[in-house]
């Protein structure tokens, strides 16, 4: 079964097919059932378009979630996302004025872009999110290699980098939005242009990411999830305590015994 998950500052979720399960760091747990459109309605899964509606669902969930987490977290959180808004805009309207080869100053604005976005996701989400990050891939690596989740020691001992991971996804699109803005930099209404192809780039993003995770043994896949397999050693996930584990690893046992539950019961669905 393919499962997946979501690190927060204080706890991990993780999703099944059909339900999802968040163990957070004060003992409480909540549960649900994913509901998407791609089940009742055919025609969006069609190749794009199916990006989109994920990209949606992935959004509303994430908002739906973060609503969970109190008013404080969630207002914290906020005001770090703001203030990238704003860093965002100066880099924006500053780089260009400090660096006049187009594509150096895009590589640049694209590097501190990101740098800053993982800097101000990790202070609104918490210091610890990048542990729970870790965590979260290792007890799916364990899961997907047989290991038993009970066994926290043997769970330590998977990798904390996974291929699915949306580290890579993200790598992807920003490589993608470097090597399209060049040739438009010069265009008439290349702001615009930039936009829509803003647009673009991240549904074509999610599709290149699905190809590469279906495939990651081979070179061309190596290839694309190389950057995002680097930036979850160097920034993204760090080596997760006990305490983190067994977060991630209650989760995922509660989605699989709730997956277990359902699929009988549900198979001409599936």
């Amino acid at each position: 079964m393919r499962v997946g998950g979501m690190a927060f500052g204080n706890g991990v979720l993780m999703r099944g097919p059909h339900f999802w399960a968040w163990a957070r760091s004060d003992g409480t747990m909540f549960e649900g059932r994913l509901r998407t459109l791609l089940q009742r309605h055919r025609w969006l899964r069609a190749p794009v378009v199916r990006s989109f509606v994920v990209l949606a669902e992935m959004i509303w969930l994430a908002v739906f979630l973060h609503r969970k987490n109190g008013v404080r977290r969630g207002a914290v959180l906020l005001a770090w996302l703001g203030l990238y808004v704003i860093f965002d805009f100066a880099l924006s309207l500053g780089v260009p004025m400090l660096i006049r080869d187009t594509l150096l100053g895009n590589v640049t604005l694209a590097a501190l872009s990101l740098a800053f976005g993982l800097f101000a996701l990790k202070q609104g989400m918490g210091g610890a999110v990048w542990r729970y990050h870790g965590a979260e891939h290792k007890a799916v690596n364990a899961y997907e290699n047989g290991a038993d989740l009970r066994d926290l020691g043997a769970v330590a001992a998977f990798s904390r980098v996974h291929d699915r991971c949306g580290t890579n996804l993200v790598v992807i699109v920003y490589f993608l939005l470097m090597v399209g803005y060049w040739p438009m930099s010069g265009l008439a209404g290349g702001e615009v242009l930039g936009m829509l192809y803003t647009v673009l780039v991240l549904a074509v993003s999610l599709e290149f990411f699905r190809l590469a995770t279906s495939r990651p043994r081979s070179r061309v896949s190596r290839v694309v999830l190389a950057g995002g397999r680097l930036l979850q050693r160097c920034m993204t996930t760090r080596e997760p305590a006990r305490e983190h584990l067994e977060l991630a690893c209650f989760a995922l046992s509660r989605v699989i015994e709730l997956e277990r539950t359902y699929m009988p019961q549900h198979a001409d669905e599936v």
